[in-house]
């Protein structure tokens, strides 16, 4: 059975009326023909002459002209959403009741029609039904024909990539659109919040007045993000819905982007998320008739282990293998995560090997994915080893490329390495594939040292190695990520405060000073926030005292401008931390 067809559930079966009389009655109730009463009238004037009964003709020519208006209608027009579906699915969560509003908030009235309805009526209800109906499994009421009809066939967007641009209402509209083109042209300098303001200066729906390769510039422009937010995502959805509705194809690529947008908006994965996006997925599939490919599959395997719907992602596997698609090396890397949780250290060191000898690059990335694997394998000295043969065989090396500077070079980097790879490969071009791993960094970078120091600094409390390691970043030039001084911070309260413990203030005091410099120096993805703060300001107090936590509070402030809400927040934890004390009489 295909993972699709599980995901639908009972949504595949669909209403088909056998009898076609109540249909066109209902399409055209003035050509229903009725037998005339006997009536009691003095003159037969009063009767007029019986109408001929209509031809096959007639019924033709008016059922394709019934057509052709509803589907020109724009009032009428059916209109599908990605991004309402997915904020819907987010909201069906919320412990607040909201009110579903209608077109302009009527209320519709009450049909108290039969015949067809009954049948509408009885589809709602397997839609129902099937909201919650992820796998299709277990749950099954009745058995499963092959031969069902399909409740959605495909839509009218989905014709091809011939779009002309509409014709602009006014002068002022040409000057956005030049504006966009020029901005787009700015390639990585180009501002997301610029384009998206110019886009939605256009009348709606803007991508209609805009040329296709400008469309497809634009998203994939958008959807080339570091982190997936909800900004992010309203607009990138926003702008599928609008070629929906002017009836402009979306390809692959951008569906495969939405699908990633609508599962990881909110950071953490769960399963609302995912939910959101197989409801992409499946317009993507039966609406638009587009099947996904080795990344489509990627993500959704991704998001299902992110969201430990460990049963899904191998029923995504399984699905790679029937549609017959080859592995990559995002894939691939993907797995050693996926068996890295999973516990099974096994499994992690044969993903790696096939990875090698399907003749993928193997670099930093990968070599992170296996450590990240075999920490929460419960094999941390193996990480370790892995670790240390990182840094000699880096040594080694006689030129390697230099290690990406941030997140855009690190995306390009991995790109280029996996295509060029698989290329080089496919064709047994073994003196390019070497070339390539040559060329390939393999140095421990930020992420790699922060694996290590989150283990010795959460689970080993070793102090001793993480200032260690941190003194070896400081003299490899290595730049130090934001999330691992609150990794450390977080170990200060939790081993510190002890008699004999090496957790002591003096080396919290050391951590704390290097993690405000690189705040000042604006170190990539280090910042203060109210966590990062009540965190430091926990750990002072576990191995301080009260002083001393009012002094970091107002270091931190020296650097953080809070809004009000993260404000109140981080004062609510300080007023518990020191009780009673005369500095909040005289600053609160």
């Amino acid at each position: 059975m295909s993972v699709l067809r599980a995901v639908d559930g009972t949504s595949c079966s669909a209403a088909v009326s056998n009898s076609s009389r109540p249909l066109l009655s209902f399409l055209c109730p003035a050509l229903r023909i009725e037998n005339p009463r006997r009536g009691f009238h003095q003159s037969p004037v009063a009767w007029p002459p019986r109408p001929s009964p209509p031809s096959p003709d007639m019924f033709n020519n008016f059922f394709i002209h019934a057509l052709v208006q509803a589907g020109t209608c724009q009032e009428h027009q059916r209109y599908f959403s990605t991004y309402r579906e997915v904020l819907s699915n987010v909201g069906k969560h919320s412990s607040t009741p909201r009110r579903h509003g209608g077109h302009k908030g009527r209320r519709q009235p009450k049909s108290t029609f039969r015949g067809p309805f009954a049948k509408v009526k009885e589809f709602a209800r397997n839609e129902l039904k099937a909201l919650v109906d992820y796998y299709g499994i277990e749950l099954k009421t009745g058995p499963m024909p092959d031969n069902n009809v399909e409740d959605s066939g495909l839509l009218i967007w989905n014709i091809g990539d011939d779009h002309q641009p509409w014709p602009v209402k006014e002068d002022i509209h040409k000057t956005y659109i030049a504006e966009l083109e020029q901005e787009l042209a700015k390639k990585d300098d180009a501002s997301h919040d610029v384009l998206y303001e110019l886009y939605k200066k256009l009348p709606a729906p803007s991508v209609a007045y805009l040329k296709l390769a400008t469309i497809r510039d634009l998203l994939h422009h958008l959807s080339v993000v570091e982190r997936p937010d909800a900004v992010s995502m309203q607009r990138f959805l926003g702008i599928l819905d609008d070629m929906k509705y002017a009836h402009i194809h979306i390809t692959r690529c951008e569906w495969t982007a939405a699908i990633r947008f609508a599962g990881r908006f909110l950071g953490k994965v769960s399963g609302t998320e995912l939910h959101s996006a197989l409801h992409v997925w499946r317009d993507m599939e039966k609406r638009a008739g587009i099947r996904g490919g080795t990344v489509t599959m990627n993500v959704l395997f991704d998001l299902a282990v992110k969201a430990g719907k460990y049963t899904l992602a191998e029923a995504f596997l399984r699905e790679m293998q029937a549609r017959k698609l080859k592995l990559h090396r995002h894939f691939r890397v993907s797995l050693l995560y996926y068996y890295g949780v999973m516990q099974n250290g096994d499994a992690v060191r044969r993903a790696y090997q096939e990875l090698v000898a399907a003749g993928d690059i193997v670099d930093t990335v990968v070599m992170n994915a296996v450590i990240s694997a075999l920490i929460r394998a419960g094999e941390p000295s193996a990480a370790e080893h892995v670790f240390e043969r990182m840094k000699r065989l880096h040594a080694s090396k006689v030129k390697p490329r230099p290690s990406p500077r941030n997140w855009r070079e690190r995306r390009l980097n991995g790109l280029q390495l996996t295509y060029e790879g698989r290329n080089a490969a496919g064709i047994g071009d073994m003196e390019k594939r070497k070339e390539l791993q040559e060329q390939a960094s393999i140095a421990p970078d930020a992420r790699t040292y922060g694996l290590i120091i989150r283990h010795h600094a959460a689970t080993a409390g070793n102090v001793d190695r993480v200032l260690e390691l941190l003194k070896e970043m400081e003299l490899n030039e290595v730049p130090m990520d934001g999330t691992v001084f609150i990794v450390i911070l977080y170990g200060f309260n939790t081993f510190g405060g002890l008699r004999y413990s090496s957790w002591t203030l003096d080396k919290l005091e050391r951590v704390w000073k290097q993690y405000l410099n690189a705040v000042r120096d604006g170190v990539e993805r280090t910042w203060l926030s109210p966590m990062s703060v009540v965190v430091a300001l926990k750990a002072f107090k576990r191995c301080g005292d009260a002083e001393r936590v009012l002094q970091a509070w107002e270091e931190a402030r020296e650097l953080w401008k809070p809004n009000p809400d993260e404000l109140d927040r981080v004062l609510k934890e300080l007023r518990r931390l020191v009780p009673n004390h005369p500095f909040f009489s005289v600053n609160v």
